[in-house]
């Protein structure tokens, strides 16, 4: 579970600094270099689980997984602290869910201008997901967001909650790698 929400919290934390290509969408007004991001979660209910897997699982191993993914989403509470490089290669990218590896999801774009970026995201495959983004930037060096998301698969159902806050450190990225490398 831990993996999964780093993976979410990431995705989040790119589409909120990399919208700028997708649907040919207007930038969000962002300098380019180090970014602290802080991401609070807030999750309810169990992960999807696919069919197979749980196919695979004597009840006893089913309990325990559940009770560990349980454990591990009241963990979450602490704010996720993280650094972020964005270079103009990101922002040409913008956020494409077929490079994040998410298999039968649509992003479509509703609000995009320099200051707020909003987008609808369905999910249509094993896991059912629905999703709303909403960015802004009110100025260059700030950025607030928050990203809501409900799946639905095997028996499961979760909802996640992600408030996001950024703040830009500086144009060098130092030893940290921007994520379109």
């Amino acid at each position: 579970m831990p993996k999964f929400s780093v993976v979410v919290t990431g995705l989040c934390i790119t589409t909120l600094l990399a919208t700028a290509a997708y649907a040919q969408s207007v930038p969000l007004n962002v300098k380019l270099g180090l970014w602290e991001m802080t991401t609070q979660t807030q999750m309810s209910g169990l992960p999807p689980i696919p069919p197979a897997a749980l196919a695979h699982m004597a009840p006893e191993q089913r309990a325990r997984i559940q009770a560990s993914m349980a454990e591990s989403m009241a963990k979450r509470e602490k704010p996720e602290v993280r650094k972020e490089c964005v270079t103009r290669k990101t922002l040409e990218h913008g956020f494409n869910p077929k490079r994040s590896g998410a298999k039968g999801c649509n992003m479509t774009v509703t609000t995009s201008t320099p200051r707020v970026m909003e987008m609808h995201q369905n999910c249509t495959g094993s896991q059912k997901i629905t999703g709303t983004f909403h960015f802004e930037a009110p100025t260059p060096d700030t950025v607030v967001g928050n990203y809501h998301m409900a799946m639905s698969g095997g028996g499961n159902a979760m909802t996640m909650k992600f408030d996001i806050r950024g703040r830009w450190l500086g144009a060098d990225c130092g030893n940290v790698k921007p994520a379109d490398d």
